[in-house]
């Protein structure tokens, strides 16, 4: 396995962690409703958010947090498994950047205290981003099991595209650092 499939198995495992958390507490569903009802991360929103948030979230939040739960277990287990990568990249993306929205975004901070831009959230977005443009972030995967079978789905599933002479899913295009001299006979 190379670097950026290891990103992606790092990221799916940070999600995964998230998850089991959330569902090992059979309160969480109960401890979010109160923490957003007592204002807990709705007053930190930016405003476009925060309305989302009062109008929708808060009313239902027993709901949403089983949704987190599965969203959460979903894009960590989509991520480690390779399964629908894309998909799960772009999920990460958008369920980092809602969490960091929760928390009030990115701003510059001021002298010792927290990072405030490049903050936990904005790198997991940023590391999503990479994981959804990168072909080698998709191998190892069940993602390139799966072309190997439906060649067609490479652009999509892989963001190459294989056969008509192509490298197979998991190997290197003929001339590149990674693939082997053609024997001479």
């Amino acid at each position: 396995m190379k670097g950026m499939a290891w990103v992606r198995v790092l990221v799916g495992a940070v999600w995964l962690d998230g998850a089991l958390e959330e569902l090992l507490n059979p309160e969480f569903p109960a401890e979010f409703a109160d923490s957003l009802a007592a204002g807990g991360f709705v007053s930190q929103a930016p405003p476009f958010f925060r309305a989302f948030m009062e109008g929708v979230v808060v009313p239902n939040a027993e709901a949403f947090a089983q949704v987190v739960r599965l969203v959460e277990l979903s894009l960590g287990l989509a991520l480690v498994l390779g399964v629908l990568t894309n998909l799960a990249a772009v999920g990460s993306v958008g369920q980092s950047l809602s969490i960091m929205l929760s928390q009030g975004g990115v701003g510059f901070g001021v002298g010792l205290g927290a990072p405030e831009f490049l903050n936990f959230d904005l790198l997991m977005a940023l590391l999503s981003v990479a994981i959804l443009l990168s072909p080698g972030a998709k191998l190892p995967s069940l993602d390139a099991i799966l072309v190997r079978r439906r060649p067609g789905l490479a652009p999509l599933l892989l963001n190459r595209r294989v056969g008509r002479g192509g490298p197979a899913p998991g190997e290197a295009p003929e001339g590149s650092p990674g693939s082997r001299p053609a024997r001479r006979g």
